[in-house]
């Protein structure tokens, strides 16, 4: 009798091989998950092939999960920060000027953050598609100011070295600064 049960039943792996087995697989989620958070740590100051090669692969994981912070913003050589200066015309003739974001003024502070990487973000539009990106700040900067047109220009802000900051120079010295000019964008009525 018990040969006949044994005929005609399956055997059923036993519970402590899928424990194990699942338990394994968390594990290796666990490291790679690791190696995916170093691989974008690594790649915001000066890296290897290596680290290039580990970010390539973990990129669309990082993406989906929204893990790949500016890591480079904190990195030992922070990359320049971006910012939008206008110039609108408005329809009395006056100009008014700013810059996003602005330097003082956006409570709460996550607010500026985010306008902030709205103009970081700018630049990291498709070559082929920069001018309609440039066009959808200024349909913004109209409808928010009333202006006829709007003027932009790039502002590249880089962080002084540590040379130059024992010699005395500011965090907001001009030197620090470039400009780069978009276009003029006549606004749609």
């Amino acid at each position: 009798m018990a040969a006949e049960q044994q005929v005609g039943s399956k055997r059923e792996p036993a519970p402590n091989m899928v424990r194990n087995f699942l338990r394994g697989l968390v594990n290796v989620w666990i490291v790679l998950h690791f190696v995916a958070i170093f691989s974008a740590a690594a790649t915001a100051g000066p890296g290897s092939e290596l680290h290039e090669s580990l970010w390539k692969v973990f990129q669309p994981y990082l993406q989906v999960l929204y893990l790949n912070h500016g890591y480079g913003f904190f990195a030992p050589e922070p990359a320049p920060s971006m910012m939008l200066e206008y110039e609108a015309v408005l329809p009395d003739g006056s100009v008014k000027s700013g810059r996003n974001p602005p330097i003082e003024g956006i409570q709460p502070r996550l607010l500026y953050q985010r306008n902030l990487l709205l103009t970081e973000h700018l630049h990291l539009a498709p070559a082929d598609r920069h001018d309609e990106w440039y066009r959808s700040y200024a349909r913004h900067l109209c409808h928010a100011l009333g202006a006829r047109r709007v003027r932009l220009t790039t502002l590249v802000h880089s962080p002084p070295s540590p040379t130059m900051v024992r010699s005395g120079y500011e965090d907001d010295d001009p030197i620090l600064y470039e400009r780069f000019y978009l276009g003029e964008f006549p606004c749609e009525d």
